[in-house]
């Protein structure tokens, strides 16, 4: 059976990240090896302000 290749972007909490990058960029290699995935690269794209709250979070950590 061939490999399948996807994209994920991750919006992560920012005070999260802000208080523990490592621990919080694990949990997305945590998940997708949860469900049978394996992690070919990861890495932080950006900060923004989101375009509208996510339960009362105005700004995310984007990751790719």
């Amino acid at each position: 059976m061939a490999e399948i290749a996807y994209e994920g972007m991750f919006i992560l909490d920012s005070n999260k990240y802000a208080r523990d990058a490592a621990a919080t960029s694990a949990s997305v290699t945590d998940l997708i090896e949860k469900y049978g995935g394996t992690l070919l690269a990861s890495r932080l794209w950006s900060e923004q302000k989101l375009a509208y709250p996510i339960e009362g979070h105005r700004k995310g950590t984007y990751w790719l």
